[in-house]
């Protein structure tokens, strides 16, 4: 009788850890499902060559009062301020990433808007719609701009890296000024933080959550490999593992 009770024991065991692990694994395949990439908008010469909000990225917003947007400096996050998760908030699968990134894909297709409403998940610029990844989906409200961004993981982040290969979900990208859509047309182009002109939410597999202008379609999916995206990487790291 107890050997029987012991096998019963065993087998359930064994069926629990089968169903936990077939579950996971649809829970990764419907991920990568809804990961994919939206289309080739981004990396199509006809459309990408003749963007003036591509190539204009975020840059001039430390120059805008974005609430108000007039000419006048804002001055909200002029100062870099240190800021962490709310620990009232649940980590998804016990990861604060896949908070921001859950946040992020329910805006998948909202409108591209410069100098957008940081306080309104109406329309966003690409620094606005990191910025609401992470404010909405766990209570960080990082810099403005992505200048401001990039400063902000170079001054906090314990992993901090400029070799896109080291990428790894839950990540901040962040990229030099679109020129075209060749690879040569970036060989001289001097990176730094000042000449930051775009950021993304990294969703590993090469993949990245991000918005870049009206004509590619606002909030979207693309590969950071082999295109544009990653002759422009400038650097990237994490807001969650900081120092």
């Amino acid at each position: 009788m107890r050997q029987l009770l012991a096998t019963v024991i065993v087998i359930s065991i064994v069926f629990v850890m089968t169903a936990c692990a077939r579950d996971h694994t649809d829970e990764l395949r419907n991920q990568v499902q809804t990961e994919n990439s939206t289309d080739n908008r981004l990396i199509d010469p006809q459309i990408a060559n003749m963007d003036v909000l591509l190539k204009q990225g975020d840059l001039g917003m430390g120059r805008m009062d974005i609430h108000n947007r007039s000419a006048r400096p804002f001055t909200a996050h002029s100062t870099l301020q240190q800021v962490f998760p709310n620990p009232a908030v649940p980590p998804i699968n016990g990861s604060y990433a896949e908070n921001a990134i859950a946040t992020a894909k329910q805006f998948i297709g909202a409108p591209y808007q410069y100098g957008s409403e940081r306080d309104n998940p109406s329309s966003f610029d690409c620094s606005d719609f990191t910025r609401w990844a992470f404010l909405s989906g766990i209570g960080m409200d990082l810099p403005l701009d992505s200048r401001s961004q990039a400063r902000y993981v170079q001054a906090y982040s314990n992993r901090l890296y400029y070799n896109l290969n080291e990428a790894r979900r839950g990540d901040l990208l962040f990229f030099t000024p679109f020129i075209g859509v060749d690879p040569d047309q970036y060989e001289h182009v001097t990176k730094s933080v000042n000449a930051v002109s775009h950021c993304g939410l990294y969703l590993g597999d090469g993949k990245m959550i991000h918005t870049a202008s009206a004509r590619t379609g606002g909030v979207r999916i693309d590969n950071v490999f082999g295109n544009h995206l990653q002759w422009r990487f400038f650097m990237g790291g994490s807001v969650l593992e900081q120092k």
